[in-house]
């Protein structure tokens, strides 16, 4: 019987979903891990989407994950390997250089105002350090005609505080 295992190996639990942190070639990883894999087949997982699609621009430096911006910006040019940029920008998100929650982090805006950010889907992705926004942005944006700025991200508010606060 295969309940609660695991449905990749079929050998060991599942286990419940939740978030599981790990190191990786001395990068410090967290991933979502969901209630139908274990942990070791999530672990194997994301090596392989590390090994196939990012390992060429990422790096460890003094320490911290190191984006080879010059590389990804040549590498996916006029939207080639389209599939490939969005497990390379959800790879970014479990090494913590992106991320999908905009308080505290950094983003490029334009004119407009239009959000010139990496995206994931419909969905902004955000700059955790001021070094990636500033080189990213020089790289992807420095030949458009229109102005930009790149804003940090202090407070956020939501609908619902926003709502309740009013009435």
């Amino acid at each position: 019987m295969l309940k609660g295992l695991c449905w990749k190996c079929k050998d060991t639990k599942a286990g419940k979903y939740r978030n599981i942190s790990f190191i990786y070639l001395g990068l410090s990883v967290t991933i979502f891990k969901d209630g139908l894999t274990c942990i070791a087949c999530a672990k194997e997982e994301w090596i392989k989407d590390f090994e196939e699609s990012a390992k060429g621009f990422i790096s460890l430096v003094n320490d911290k994950p190191k984006v080879d911006w010059p590389h990804y910006h040549e590498h996916f040019a006029m939207g080639r390997f389209h599939d490939q940029k969005k497990k390379v920008h959800s790879l970014l998100i479990d090494l913590g250089i992106l991320s999908p929650q905009p308080k505290g982090n950094w983003d490029i805006v334009a004119d407009g105002p239009i959000g010139l950010n990496p995206r994931a889907f419909l969905s902004y992705l955000y700059f955790t350090q001021k070094e990636d926004a500033v080189e990213f942005a020089r790289l992807e944006k420095d030949d458009t005609m229109y102005n930009w700025e790149i804003h940090q991200i202090a407070e956020v508010i939501s609908k619902d505080k926003v709502i309740k606060k009013s009435r």
